[in-house]
């Protein structure tokens, strides 16, 4: 009688995730004016990468921007003002130009990016009570929280985005925010995304694992960091595995040449840049920027991004998969919850596949005996020679292993005919 041996949990269509996440994003520059209003060419250049971010999607480009909800600037005598909050106003914007952002934002943007807020400053800490900034950062004070006033101020940035139809599935820390008591803080984040937006499984960037090399490598993956199975509840912690290579020091090192600075992701040859080390050692392609890096030296960053991508096509392919920071989140949410029930009978194997969670493109692989057809659902897969991608609906045998990628939803049966 058949068995299955060897069964694990492979990429989706057996491409790899790649994901870019991008902070700090605010209405209005970062500015070293003194005045104490957004300017128009600061809203203009916020405006104006915003759409560059949706050419760059319309090109393939996917992750998370952050939206902050509160503007906050710091003036010369180096204290912080707000200067407003996206769901009322914003000092220096007109109305008719604050909604125009974010309705390009909500009709156009999200195509291609989750939305996250940042908290709700990434500066002060907001006395949400009393709409006033406190003397102490919002990282700073977050270390020493309970679960409540967390889930308080996480919801208070959520609802803000909501209120201007952002539906934001997932949080950004600003810098360390809730490390030292991550546990608290990602439950936090679960209880708020279920008050503001009833989301149950939510996500939340925080890491970074910028130098983890050779067989270290595969191990830059998200995280489960919370999970009720019973309440069909989770939390992923997604983890860029790379340095922000457009940082100021990268370029001036790289005297701004674009190709020098691509490099430090992926070369063009595909040898060297952090992303090819990824990609070779099978770990997650995620990586992180930070917008004002981007627009900075002329908008080199866009650049730069479009040459990474140029060169991942080239070299990759369909063999890499561009995905928001949620697809993400789920897909791996359902890998580590996915219970795989076995019955094997004279000619056939019954596979009984049920996770909490729904995905589409789910793939496994196993190794069995003489496979004549599977189905789904007592609807056939497709068998295919297997090229760089494994469609939803089929299966392939490559190197005496089968592999199969369905759309997971409830519980699925599948059967082997042997």
């Amino acid at each position: 009688m058949s068995e299955i041996v060897g069964l694990r949990y492979e990429f989706p269509m057996l491409r790899t995730p790649i994901s870019l996440m991008i902070d700090d994003w605010g209405i209005g520059f970062p500015s070293d004016d003194t005045n104490d209003f957004v300017g128009i060419n600061d809203y203009r250049k916020s405006y104006d990468f915003m759409r560059d971010m949706v050419m760059l999607g319309r090109e393939g480009l996917r992750g998370k921007i952050t939206v902050l909800p509160y503007t906050t600037k710091k003036l010369c005598d180096n204290t912080y003002k707000i200067l407003g909050r996206i769901d009322e106003n914003i000092k220096g914007v007109s109305r008719k130009n604050l909604l125009e952002i974010l309705n390009f934002i909500g009709s156009q943007v999200m195509k291609y990016f989750d939305i996250t807020p940042e908290i709700l400053t990434h500066s002060l800490t907001l006395d949400i009570e009393r709409g006033k900034l406190l003397d102490e950062t919002e990282w700073e004070w977050s270390q020493k929280q309970s679960l409540d006033t967390l889930i308080k101020y996480i919801a208070h940035g959520l609802e803000i985005l909501n209120k201007v139809g952002i539906i934001a599935n997932g949080v950004t820390s600003p810098c360390n925010f809730g490390m030292e008591i991550e546990g608290v803080y990602a439950k936090a984040i679960l209880e708020a995304e279920k008050m503001v937006n009833e989301i149950p499984l939510t996500w939340y960037f925080l890491h970074v694992e910028p130098t983890r090399i050779g067989r270290q490598a595969s191990l830059v993956k998200p995280r489960l960091i919370y999970l009720d199975e019973k309440m069909g509840e989770a939390v992923v912690s997604i983890v860029s595995g790379s340095t922000d290579y457009l940082g100021k020091k990268y370029r001036e090192q790289a005297d701004l040449d674009i190709s020098r600075l691509a490099d430090n992701w992926i070369t063009s040859n595909g040898e060297g840049g952090r992303l090819a080390e990824l990609y070779r050692n099978k770990a997650y392609l995620i990586f992180h920027t930070h917008w004002y890096n981007i627009y900075g030296d002329n908008k080199i960053g866009v650049k730069v991004l479009r040459k990474v991508m140029e060169r991942l096509n080239k070299l990759f392919g369909r063999k890499i998969m561009w995905m928001k920071c949620n697809e993400i989140s789920r897909y791996f949410a359902v890998t580590k919850t996915l219970k795989i029930g076995i019955k094997k009978m004279s000619k056939k194997i019954e596979l009984d596949l049920y996770s909490p969670f729904s995905c589409p493109y789910l793939t496994i692989s196993f190794k069995t005996c003489n496979v004549r057809r599977i189905k789904a659902n007592e609807i056939e897969l497709r068998k295919i020679d297997f090229q760089d991608i494994l469609p939803p609906n089929s299966w392939t045998i490559i190197d005496n292993r089968i592999y199969l990628c369905i759309n997971l939803k409830d519980r699925v049966k599948v059967t082997l005919d042997l």
